[in-house]
This record gives C-alpha cells, sequence and structure tokens, in this order.
C-alpha cells in the first residue's frame, strides 16, 4: 500500500512533456504563417517566455498580455510580423494537440489508481489544457483539474489549493501530495497551504532547497514514496 492515497499533479512538465510541445507547435505555428525559424528560436523563444510567465506568477503581467508580448517579440526575433491575436491562437490549438507524456507517466497513474484519488492543478492556459487533457490516455485517473485561467487564482495562492481540495472532498491538507516541477507555485506553495510535497526535479538540478519533503527525478519513482 502506498503512504499517499491523495495526489495533486501539475501538468506540464510533471505529467505532458511540454518542452516537447513546445517546440511543435511553434515550428507548427511559423510554418502556417509562412515565417521562418532562424537558428537559436527555440533558445529566445524558451528564455523569453519563462521570464513572461514568471511575470504572470508574480502578477505583474495578465495571461492577454502575456499572449500579445510573446508574439510581438517573437515577430522581432524572427524578423516578420503577423496579427498577434491569429498567431496565437493558432499556436495554443498546435499546443493542445500535443498530448505528449513524460516518460513512466501512463504505466505509473494506472499503478496508483486503484489506491489513489487524484486532481490536476494547473497554471496553464483553458485552450490548452481543456481539450489536451480530454483528448489525453490519463483523463480517466483523475477527479478534478483545475485550470487557473478559469479560477481566476493560480499557483502559489492557497486558494487554488483550497478549491481543489473542495472539490475532492479532502478536508486535512498534510494528508494530500503535491507533486509538481516548479518550485515556487507547485512546492513552496503546497508546502505553505500545508500539504506534503514532491519535487519532479526533471532536470535534476543542483540546489539548496528545502521545503520539500520528497525529490524525484523520473516520474516512476513515486511508486517508492
Amino acid at each position: 500500500m502506498y503512504k499517499y492515497t491523495k495526489l495533486i499533479f501539475d501538468a506540464d512538465n510533471t505529467l505532458f512533456d511540454f518542452d516537447r510541445a513546445e517546440k511543435t507547435a511553434l515550428l507548427n505555428t511559423l510554418t502556417h504563417f509562412g515565417m521562418p525559424s532562424p537558428v537559436g528560436l527555440l533558445d529566445f523563444y524558451r528564455a523569453m517566455n519563462t521570464e513572461l510567465w514568471q511575470q504572470l506568477d508574480a502578477k505583474t503581467i495578465s495571461i492577454a498580455q502575456l499572449k500579445r508580448y510573446r508574439a510581438t517579440k517573437l515577430f522581432e526575433f524572427v524578423g516578420q510580423h503577423q496579427d498577434p491575436h491569429l498567431f496565437s491562437l493558432h499556436y495554443l490549438d498546435e499546443l493542445a494537440q500535443c498530448q505528449y507524456l513524460l516518460q513512466h507517466v501512463e504505466l505509473t497513474l494506472e499503478k496508483l489508481s486503484p489506491h489513489c484519488e487524484m486532481a490536476v492543478i494547473t497554471n496553464g492556459l483553458v485552450q490548452v489544457q481543456k481539450p489536451r487533457f480530454e483528448n489525453s490516455r490519463i483523463k480517466q485517473y483523475f477527479g478534478a483539474m483545475v485550470i487557473s485561467e478559469e479560477l481566476g487564482v493560480s499557483k502559489p495562492d492557497p486558494a487554488i489549493f483550497a478549491h481543489t481540495c473542495e472539490m475532492m472532498q479532502w478536508h486535512e491538507p498534510s494528508e494530500v501530495l503535491m507533486v509538481g516541477d516548479n518550485y515556487p507555485c507547485d512546492i513552496q506553495g503546497a508546502a505553505n497551504f500545508g500539504m506534503q510535497t514532491c519535487w519532479f526535479n526533471l532536470r535534476q538540478q543542483a540546489h539548496e532547497y528545502s521545503d520539500h519533503d520528497h525529490e524525484i527525478h523520473c516520474f516512476d519513482q513515486l511508486l517508492l514514496l
């Protein structure tokens, strides 16, 4: 029997291979609009996108601003311009179709499911997360999926963890294990709410973090907790 029977998972780079999806969606969208893919494109885009999402998490920009800034900065790098709104819509539709799972996710969830209640919390966008999750092979394992854009509150705000527990009818946060790759949002947010935490250190980065209860480098290591 597993130690934890109530689990919450982040989505991107915890369950889904977001890096692969991001690359595929970006290149497909540029091709669709007849735009080039210059050398260094992916590194530029990922650094720029990460910075914008950090600003969103810090509530210094809105979702609408993130989408617009992301497109216009990309156009500057590529050297061609399109309608930012149309480009963003197409990119998000492409992203929604990329249902790539990280290694061992499906089998691990299958093994956990007879013993555990499970939910997902994501700070992602409704246009991406809803269709991707609905069409994924792992939908059946989750009792709830909470999307920050839909709720109007994002991790690490305690309200999103409280809302998820309420949906799952879990009354003791200390009995819940939060699993995610984003340390400030997933781990520190959940810890501050009183949950147990498991940091999925996917890239095996060196660190001095101490707020987590467990650390894994491969998804199936959850079975050993």
